[in-house]
């Protein structure tokens, strides 16, 4: 049940975090090339502090928590079932032909 909601939230973070990220603007490296200017490309853009920058960090963030997350829960729910498959193996008692 959890891992079903991790993964519901998980591909919400996803289709929200490819959205962002081609709303953005992108750096024209074709314009560095003919000298436009150069200080940029040594110093760093001064555009990380834009919001979709920082609700770019916010969903690349939350999709690594989440998918951590999902792991783990997986994990333990996959040993739970395993537990609950050896425990109904010695329970039953064998077949009689």
């Amino acid at each position: 049940m959890l891992s079903t909601i991790l993964l519901t939230l998980l591909v919400i973070v996803s289709i929200l975090l490819i959205i962002v990220v081609l709303l953005q603007k992108g750096s024209s490296e074709f314009a560095l090339a003919f000298g436009s200017n150069p200080m940029q490309s040594i110093f760093g853009n001064t555009e990380a502090d834009t919001i979709l920058v920082k609700i770019t960090y916010f969903l690349g963030g939350l999709f690594l928590v989440l998918s951590l997350l999902l792991a783990v829960v997986s994990q333990k729910e996959q040993n739970s079932l395993l537990k609950e498959l050896k425990t109904e193996q010695t329970n039953t008692p064998p077949a009689t032909k």
